[in-house]
């Protein structure tokens, strides 16, 4: 999910994730220096259990990656074998600190060549079919959008795909209460209205009404989906929907770059609409 923020929500997680490979492989090496010099030599097995847990986190980080590294995801295979073999107590530190750095230098090897977790390292050429094809042809109107706005839209989209109908009404009403920030494009503040109006029904469960929010003839050369002649039908009322949840999903892509790894992840959604199924 996207944070209020725009702060990617898990990032925070992998860093601490990250930095605890480090502390535990060399932590139960100095650790067992520490009780040696105090003349209390620790079994090796116990100070060797922070390089175990140590491979285990680099291996879960290797494996939430779309690159997977196989090198780090085979590390709790080898520390198993080096730390629960019983060997001398020195040589084992010794080891220890070996292992220690070898699991350091996979950690900076994992980070700058296997890409961030949970991100396609070939941005946006991952976009696919028409999708792609109708983010393009869009670009260009988007162009003038506030960041902030275009964040507005990955968070009102993404809450939406993932059926939080109250944060994304929430979300894109704000958005649509600031005209200002939307540059020359007054129908990415209909589709915030409009994806406000239908999030809220959806949320408290309230039927069709009557007469619905929907985009003006000059907005059509923006639409993904050709809109039916008749407002009051519901195909029309769910293809106004699906306009308008595309026409943000381009706007966020177009004008928010930090975004588009959350909008990659919703991008099957995306396509469903897009394909009106």
């Amino acid at each position: 999910m996207v944070p209020m923020s725009g702060e990617d929500p898990g990032s925070n997680a992998h860093k601490w994730l990250e930095l605890a490979v480090p502390l535990l492989s060399f932590g139960g090496a100095l650790l067992a220096i520490l009780f040696f010099n105090q003349g209390l030599p620790l079994d090796f097995r116990y100070p060797a259990l922070g390089c175990v847990l140590a491979s285990f986190v680099l291996a879960y980080l290797a494996w939430i990656r779309p690159k997977k590294d196989i090198v780090a995801l085979t590390t709790p295979i080898y520390s198993l074998i080096f730390f629960v073999v019983p060997t001398e107590y020195m040589s084992g530190i010794i080891l220890q600190l070996l292992y220690a750095v070898s699991l350091t230098i996979l950690l900076v090897r994992l980070k700058y060549r296997f890409g961030k977790p949970g991100t396609s390292p070939s941005g946006a050429k991952e976009l696919a079919g028409p999708l792609r094809t109708y983010v393009e042809q869009t670009r260009d109107s988007f162009s003038g959008i506030n960041p902030e706005t275009a964040h507005h839209a990955t968070v009102a989209f993404v809450r939406f795909a993932e059926g939080e109908f109250g944060e994304s009404a929430g979300r894109s009403g704000t958005a649509a209460g600031q005209p200002d920030d939307v540059g020359n494009t007054p129908c990415l503040t209909r589709a915030f209205m409009i994806v406000s109006e239908h999030a809220t029904l959806l949320d408290q469960s309230l039927p069709r009404p009557a007469m619905y929010r929907t985009f003006l003839p000059e907005d059509s050369g923006v639409l993904a989906i050709p809109l039916p002649p008749e407002q009051d039908d519901d195909g029309g009322f769910y293809t106004t929907l699906d306009n308008a949840l595309l026409l943000l999903f381009s706007a966020a892509w177009n004008a928010s770059e930090g975004d588009q790894p959350h909008l990659l992840a919703c991008q099957a959604f995306a396509q469903k609409l897009l394909s009106g199924k």
